[in-house]
C-alpha cells in the first residue's frame, strides 16, 4: 500500500489469501521472536546498552546475506529517492528503544517492561493517521482498545499488592515507556521505508546504525561491554540472531504488506510471550487478572487478523 499521496485509505488487513495468511504468520512469528528478548537481556552479564549492541552485531551478517539474495531475485524493486532518511530514522529510533528497554528489566519485572513496552500502538495508530492519513478501521479501534485494556488488567494487579513485585518500580515503567514511543517512532519510519526500499536493506542499514548508536551510549554509561560467561555470550547470540535477525527482519517483511496501525497492533503479542516465557523461566507468576489480560490480547489479534 502507498503512502505516496499522503491520502491512503482505511488501513484493512488483505483477504484469507495465501499471500495473505503467509505475511500474517510471519508477523506473528516475528512477535514472538521479539517476546523473548527481555529473557536473553537478563542472562547477558553486560550493560543494556551494550546488550544492544551486541544484538546488531550477531544480527548484521544474516541479515546481509538476506539484502544478498533480495538483490538476485529477478523484477526486485530497486531503492528510490528519499529511502535513506527514513532508514536513519528507523536505525536511531530502534536504538533508543533497545537501550530504554533493556534499562527497565533492570528495575522492573519482564511483563510490566514487555507489556508497557508494548503500548507503542497507540502511537503507531495516531500517528499513522496524522502523518500517513491512515485512519484507522473501526474493527482496528476496536481491537486496539481490546489490547490496551487486556495490557492494563496485566499490569494493574502491581498497583494492588502483586504478589510479584517490580522493583523500583515507577523508574523501570517510565523507562519502558519511553521505550514504546521510541518502538512506534521505529514501525512509522519503517512503514514509510517500506514504500522506497526493500525490507533486507532497510534491515541491515538500520541495525548497523543502531549497532553505532549503541556502542556510543555504552561507552558513555561506562558499561561492561564484553560479555564474562558462556551463559553471556549465547544470551548476546540469541538476541542477535533469534530477536533481531528473525524477529524484526520479518515484521520488517510484513510491514510492506499492512498498515502501520494494524501491524502495530499484533505488536503487543510479544507481552503475552513475555510473561509466560518470565512465568516459566524466572517464576513471574501471573495473576487471574493478567490471565485475563492475556486472553484478551490473543482475541485482539484475531481481530486484527480479519481486518
Amino acid at each position: 500500500m502507498s503512502d505516496s499521496t499522503m491520502s491512503a485509505p482505511a488501513a484493512v488487513m488483505p483477504g484469507p489469501t495465501a499471500p495473505a495468511l503467509a505475511m500474517f504468520l510471519a508477523l506473528l512469528m516475528g512477535a514472538t521472536c521479539i517476546g523473548f528478548s527481555g529473557v536473553f537481556v537478563r542472562f547477558a552479564d553486560v550493560g543494556p546498552a551494550a546488550a544492544g549492541f551486541w544484538r546488531m552485531i550477531f544480527a548484521l551478517p544474516a541479515l546481509g546475506l538476506w539484502m544478498g539474495l533480495e538483490q538476485r531475485r529477478p523484477g526486485r524493486t530497486a531503492a528510490t529517492a528519499g529511502a535513506l532518511l527514513p532508514i536513519v530514522l528507523a536505525g536511531l529510533a530502534f536504538g533508543v528503544d533497545v537501550v530504554l528497554y533493556n534499562a527497565s528489566l533492570g528495575f522492573t519485572t519482564i511483563a510490566n517492561a514487555s507489556l508497557l513496552g508494548n503500548l507503542s500502538p497507540v502511537v503507531v495508530v495516531l500517528g499513522g493517521w496524522l502523518l500517513f492519513a491512515e485512519r484507522p478501521s473501526r474493527r482496528i479501534l476496536g481491537a486496539l482498545a481490546l489490547a490496551l485494556g487486556g495490557a492494563a488488567m496485566l499490569v494493574l494487579p502491581k498497583f494492588a499488592g502483586s504478589a510479584v513485585p517490580a522493583p523500583g518500580g515507577l523508574f523501570g515503567d517510565s523507562l519502558a515507556i519511553g521505550a514504546a514511543v521510541s518502538y512506534a517512532a521505529y514501525i512509522l519510519a519503517v512503514r514509510r521505508a517500506r514504500d522506497r526500499a526493500e525490507a533486507g536493506r532497510i534491515s541491515l542499514i538500520s541495525s548497523a546504525i543502531c549497532a553505532v548508536f549503541c556502542l556510543v551510549a555504552a561507552l558513555a554509561l561506562g558499561e561492561t561491554i564484553m560479555p564474562a560467561s558462556l551463559t553471556g555470550w549465547l544470551a548476546v547470540i540469541a538476541l542477535g540472531l533469534v530477536s533481531h535477525a528473525l524477529g524484526q527482519g520479518l515484521i520488517t517483511l510484513s510491514l510492506g504488506h499492512y498498515g502501520a496501525s494494524a501491524a502495530s497492533l499484533v505488536m503487543v503479542w510479544p507481552a503475552l510471550v513475555s510473561v509466560l516465557a518470565a512465568w516459566a523461566i524466572f517464576g513471574e507468576q501471573p495473576s487471574p487478572a493478567q490471565a485475563f489480560g492475556g486472553i484478551a490480547i490473543l482475541a485482539a489479534v484475531l481481530m486484527v487478523r480479519k481486518g
